[in-house]
């Protein structure tokens, strides 16, 4: 065993902590986001972004109602989406005059809408809502944010 005297014991006492404390910088751990102690909650938060809004988007409607949806890219026609199906539309903000989109998705029920995005496809799932989430509309804005309204 070998014995330290004095400075050289400070010396290897440095040396080790310098070099549990590097490690931790050398190999980070995950964490995750969390919201800001002055995050407020409503429709002026993004519920989806798209991957690069200077390419086209495919909004995925899933309609789980169980009653028929109608939807339409404004200012295009109306069309109807039976429960239990699903569609897609293309979204090309580049074509748009200002670049904002919106598509609307509603019938005579309370909705709601809940997201998943890979990419620039974005799956907009339509389930029966309540008052406090009553959705109509996504909403997408000229840097691929959607809000729904």
């Amino acid at each position: 065993m070998i014995k330290l005297k004095g400075k050289k014991m400070k010396q290897v006492a440095l040396i080790t902590t310098i070099l549990i404390t590097s490690s931790f910088i050398i190999y980070p751990t995950k964490v995750f986001s969390q919201n800001a102690p002055s995050y407020v909650p409503g429709y002026w938060q993004p519920e989806a972004q798209a991957a690069d809004p200077k390419k086209p988007i495919t909004i995925k409607i899933l309609n789980e109602t169980g009653t028929t949806l109608n939807y339409s890219l404004v200012p295009e026609t109306e069309r109807f989406l039976p429960a239990g199906r699903s569609t897609n539309i293309r979204v090309d903000l580049q074509a748009i005059p200002n670049s904002y989109g919106t598509v609307n998705i509603y019938n005579d029920s309370l909705l709601t809408y809940e997201y998943a995005e890979e990419g620039n496809v974005v799956t907009v799932r339509v389930t029966p809502g309540s008052e406090s989430t009553d959705h109509k509309a996504v909403y997408i804005s000229p840097t691929g944010r959607m809000y729904s309204f």
